[in-house]
């Protein structure tokens, strides 16, 4: 079974092949949204842009491939973001949720993350 191991929140948490990764981030209670998406967000539809993770690491098949609607909302944004709500899990990856306004110490953060091998 894959493993989610989200950077900012410090957890890796276990899902089914195929899951919704927006999904596991909300029904694990993870922290998702900023002030914006708490306040609307589209309820996984990819309209709002609020869901944005990145992802760490050089393992391209861990997510789904990228929708059409993710190639519309990222044109912008860094080749390593995706919408959580758009992406199914295919293998174990590393995310950081929020990026567009990571940790202070996100650098820490992400370097114990890949450097900890996933169960």
């Amino acid at each position: 079974m894959p493993i989610i191991r989200f950077v900012r929140e410090g957890r890796d948490v276990e899902c089914q092949p195929g899951e919704n990764l927006r999904q596991v981030a909300l029904r694990e209670g993870l922290g998702l949204y900023g002030l914006k998406g708490n306040l609307g967000n589209c309820g996984g539809c990819g309209q709002c842009i609020t869901c944005f993770v990145q992802v760490i690491g050089d393992n391209p098949d861990a997510l789904s491939p990228l929708t059409e609607v993710e190639k519309v909302k990222l044109q912008r944004r860094p080749d390593n973001w995706r919408l959580a709500c758009q992406a199914l899990v295919n293998s174990s990856v590393i995310v950081l949720t929020r990026p567009q306004a990571p940790p202070a110490n996100s650098k820490s953060l992400i370097k114990a993350a890949t450097e900890a091998e996933l169960p």
